[in-house]
């Protein structure tokens, strides 16, 4: 992985917390951890294969459904909104490709990534039950989407392309507090990294081109401290 993108992250969500903290000093900003589990659809990518020293090939990577899960930590910088670092990886199924010279016919042939994003939320005033009360949120992120990789086929042996880009993700969702630490949740998650430059894994492979983009559904589990 690329560590130090992960450190710009980090450092950018210390940063933005920081500020806010500053902002209001008698804030009482509280913690939670949460853990998820999902499913992810993403649109079937544009893209360009160029052999090394070759002419490029344009096609499609037709793409299934796929797990996704994670885990987020997080901070109430007010009642309201808040601060989280949160971890996402997908992994979705390579079901075959239009590009010219590749090939997607093996078992674990798939396109997934590890994505890392400061998020900032904001909650609602929902509903209460006896229960449990619910509220509605929305919140955005950027971040880096680490280690996006492909496993193809090319002249019958078994080739990975990967690399790193920038991301952002549009999130939204429900969250339910028990009348306890414990609250759960249900949520969508858009997350775009554009069009990484991925690096075939040895030499005079050649570099993939594809776009990085779709939604995805997940339950989590947290806990406040």
């Amino acid at each position: 992985m690329n560590i130090n993108a992960i450190k710009v992250t980090l450092v950018w969500a210390a940063v933005v917390a920081s500020s806010a903290v500053q902002a209001n000093p008698d804030a009482a900003p509280r913690w939670y951890a949460t853990g998820s589990v999902g499913y992810s659809l993403l649109s079937d990518p544009s893209a360009t294969y160029t052999p090394s020293g070759g002419s490029a090939a344009r096609g499609k990577l037709k793409l299934g459904g796929g797990l996704m899960t994670g885990g987020s930590l997080g901070w109430y910088l007010r009642p309201d909104l808040r601060l989280e670092a949160d971890y996402t990886y997908r992994s979705n199924e390579l079901r075959s490709t239009t590009v010219a010279g590749l090939s997607a016919q093996q078992s674990d042939a798939d396109y997934a990534s590890v994505i890392i994003t400061a998020n900032l939320l904001k909650d609602f005033e929902g509903w209460s039950t006896s229960w449990a009360r619910f509220k509605p949120y929305v919140g955005a992120g950027i971040g880096v989407a680490q280690e996006i990789d492909s496993d193809l086929t090319l002249g019958g042996v078994k080739r990975e392309f990967s690399g790193n880009r920038a991301a952002w993700q549009l999130l939204a969702g429900v969250q339910w507090q028990y009348q306890s630490p414990w609250f759960a949740g249900v949520g969508l998650k858009y997350v775009n990294a554009g069009t990484p430059r991925l690096k075939g894994s040895s030499a005079g492979t050649g570099d993939l081109q594809a776009t990085y983009k779709g939604l995805g559904v997940d339950v989590r589990l947290g806990y406040r401290f």
